[in-house]
């Protein structure tokens, strides 16, 4: 048996074909958007340190306070529904769930595939 692992990456950001660059900015926003609704909320300050940390169109959305991980992975950790009712654990599992369909479709539109 043979392993096998290969990737692909652009090291010339300016030879990636413009609709494609569209696509990842597109989806980049859209998740953190789409995401909102699903991270938990007290203060505001983590749904924005998603917004801050993530560069757009880097294809990585990255939320930055430091007790993100503990509240992403939150096992235990009971989420006030006051202010997003949907808040949970995995926020970006969930709304994947709900709209990945929607996503995919917008991303195959703008950059020309089918």
């Amino acid at each position: 048996m043979i392993d096998f692992n290969a990737s692909f990456q652009w090291n010339d950001r300016n030879r990636i074909p413009q609709n494609i660059v569209r696509a990842q900015k597109y989806l980049d926003s859209q998740v953190l958007k789409d995401t909102d609704k699903y991270v938990p909320m007290r203060t505001g300050i983590l749904a924005k340190s998603g917004i801050l940390g993530t560069r757009i169109g880097s294809g990585e959305i990255e939320y930055t306070a430091p007790y993100a991980k503990k509240l992403y992975y939150g096992v235990n950790i009971r989420f006030s529904k006051s202010r997003h009712p949907l808040a949970c654990a995995k926020w970006f599992e969930a709304s994947k769930a709900v709209n990945k369909r929607s996503w995919l479709m917008e991303v195959r539109r703008i950059s020309g595939g089918r």
